[in-house]
């Protein structure tokens, strides 16, 4: 009757916590965008918290005034940097605008000498009203895409205040996630919690350097190749190298786009400029500056953002590569070290 019971208890307990990991992973699936919203904000508290760590120890300042020394730099740093090229980028991103059409124009001219290109536009109406004969469709599109844009200020907004209240008071938060577990595993845990928090600093410093080199050098390139709109150009091309793999090819085409109203000879020099570019930001620049922290393998990488697109858009894309990061450092310490290595 004993053995039973314990039998009993052994079943209901296994089936419990079964439960519990299939109701926890469901919770992940359903509500990942909330999560990912917390790993941002996580994701920059630990920049803010490496940042004032470094300047605390560089200029022997209190933490608190480390901590709110870096937000005053990095607001002066985005107010500076928007007051002496916002007006040029701004007007510059205006031009493009106002000349999508003729880029599209030049694009399909180019297009209609192949037979390809010839077959597609074959397809497309040339009355462009009938692409758009449901104003009513159209009207519910752009609705839709104004409550996108207001969605992203308010999570934008929600992942800086996240970040600057736990980087204000890291311990407090730290020590409060490790009382969860048991108290044999609490030093393990926060050892490898301390690495994931390099780890990701690291890779998030690295990260800002690799965007300023290819934003100046992509400046740089464009100026010299005369192609309009260098510096917004530029811009698109810093902000989208935060996406390692897909990031560059994503900022190549509005950059051959304009450079298709100069001529195919103009597009092809910027395809070659951006793939130079790229080339040595991966194999030599990269390299350099991920010495001290996790190389990401790329094929693994690209699958992992695939992975994040499909589940979570575009958000699951920039931050793929910080999570894969993380996930890393916690399986090499955890389950390869901890428990496939341990003993050896």
């Amino acid at each position: 009757m004993e053995k039973n019971s314990t039998f009993q208890r052994k079943v209901g307990s296994t089936v419990f916590i079964s439960l519990l990991i299939i109701s926890g992973f469901a919770l992940f699936v359903y509500h990942i965008n909330f999560f990912l919203l917390v790993f941002a904000g996580v994701f920059f508290s630990v920049l803010l918290n490496y940042l004032s760590n470094h300047l605390s120890v560089l200029i022997k300042l209190r933490y608190s005034l480390s901590l709110i020394l870096v937000l005053l730099l990095m607001a002066g740093f985005i107010v500076g940097l928007v007051f002496l090229i916002g007006p040029s980028v701004s007007k510059q991103m205006r031009e493009m605008v106002d000349k999508i059409p003729e880029m599209l124009n030049n694009l399909k001219d180019q297009a209609l000498q192949t037979e390809i290109g010839q077959t597609i536009f074959k397809q497309i109406p040339e009355d462009p009203e009938k692409l758009v004969s449901d104003k009513g469709k159209v009207f519910s599109q752009l609705m839709g895409s104004f409550a996108s844009f207001v969605g992203s200020l308010v999570n934008f907004f929600v992942i800086i205040v996240t970040g600057i209240f736990l980087a204000s008071t890291p311990a407090l938060y730290t020590k409060g996630f490790i009382k969860l577990f048991p108290v044999s595993f609490r030093d393990r845990l926060k050892e490898v919690m301390d690495k994931t928090h390099t780890t990701l600093s690291l890779w998030m410093w690295a990260k800002l350097i690799s965007m300023a080199v290819v934003g100046v050098s992509s400046a740089i390139g464009l100026v010299l190749l005369d192609i309009p709109m260098p510096y917004a150009l530029a811009l698109i091309a810093a902000v989208f190298s935060f996406i390692p793999n897909i990031g560059p090819y994503l900022s190549l085409a509005p950059a051959v786009l304009v450079a298709f109203t100069q001529g195919a000879d103009k597009a092809l020099y910027v395809v070659i400029l951006y793939f130079s570019i790229q080339i040595v930001e991966s194999y030599l620049i990269t390299p350099l500056i991920e010495k001290k922290m996790v190389s990401l393998p790329p094929a693994l990488t690209l699958f992992w953002q695939i992975i994040m697109a499909l589940m979570t858009g575009i958000i699951g894309i920039m931050l793929a590569a910080p999570i894969l990061a993380a996930i890393m450092v916690i399986v090499g310490e955890l389950y390869i070290k901890d428990y496939l290595e341990k003993g050896k």
